[in-house]
């Protein structure tokens, strides 16, 4: 008897290990791997970002989060445009909801390098967001610009900062402010599949009292957020001049802690 006259399905809806292999094999074609230029910080995290999966970043205020989102648009453009081809007008999809992007500061981190800083900030579309609502409606849109580029880096900075805005506003109900959270979250999974993009986003954090806590910080709305990022990124600061990156969570890499600095260059390994 064959399994699916056991289960009592139709012949269509069972899938064989031939074609679980193949589906894996297909993913991993398509695979994008975007590194950070930073030894230590790349080999926490199995080598760089990788498309299809969703990294929350995570830690207390000065720990590089916004560093990291504005040297990866950096990394995107010297990366990207070589896998995706020059025919792509955007590689970077920023979403600041804390308005912490600094043109500038994108300047700062080419210096030393050949790329032209117009061309660089051509590549990033960064959007502003007053809102969860005003985020939902854009994610909305924005489906429209992922099919015209198909694939690249998509930032959030960060995930969520009015959610919690709204949990202290008497004028929006929990539930609403949930609701539309839980919204975001799924449109963001969707397109991170669909269109095979990297997907970033930082996170604010609240305290944990716990005495014998490692992770002293706690992304805010982890109960949600858990659902929907596989890969924990927690940064942590050492002193004034060291910080630790800590993968807390993933799905297939195992846990691992390594030192780093932020210097006007970006997030660099630090070296003893």
């Amino acid at each position: 008897m064959y399994l699916h006259d056991i289960l009592e399905i139709k012949e269509s809806q069972v899938i064989t290990p031939s074609q679980i292999i193949s589906i894996s094999k297909d993913q991993l074609k398509d695979q994008i791997i975007l590194p950070l230029d930073s030894r230590n910080f790349d080999e926490v995290i199995g080598g760089g970002f990788y498309s299809k999966k969703k990294y929350l970043i995570f830690g207390s205020n000065k720990t590089g989060k916004t560093q990291l989102c504005h040297q990866l648009c950096v990394q995107s453009y010297k990366h990207l445009n070589k896998i995706l081809g020059t025919g792509h007008s955007k590689y970077t999809f920023y979403f600041d909801t804390e308005n912490t992007f600094r043109p500038e500061r994108v300047r700062e981190l080419l210096a030393d390098s050949e790329f032209e800083i117009h061309r660089v900030l051509e590549s990033v579309l960064v959007s502003k967001i007053m809102s969860n609502s005003a985020f939902l409606l854009t994610l909305k849109d924005f489906e429209k610009t992922i099919i015209k580029n198909r694939g690249g880096l998509l930032i959030i900075d960060s995930i969520n900062n009015h959610f919690r805005s709204e949990l202290g506003n008497r004028n929006i109900s929990f539930n609403k402010a949930k609701d539309v959270f839980l919204k975001i979250l799924n449109k963001i999974d969707e397109f991170t599949l669909k269109y095979n993009l990297i997907t970033i986003a930082t996170s604010q954090v609240a305290s944990n009292f716990s005495e014998k806590a490692i992770i002293r910080e706690i992304p805010v709305g982890n109960q949600y957020l858990n659902h929907f990022f596989s890969e924990y990124v927690y940064l942590r600061k050492k002193d004034k001049e060291m910080n630790y990156i800590q993968l807390v969570n993933s799905l297939n890499l195992s846990e691992k802690k390594i030192l780093y600095k932020i210097t006007s260059k970006g997030i660099q390994d630090h070296k003893i």
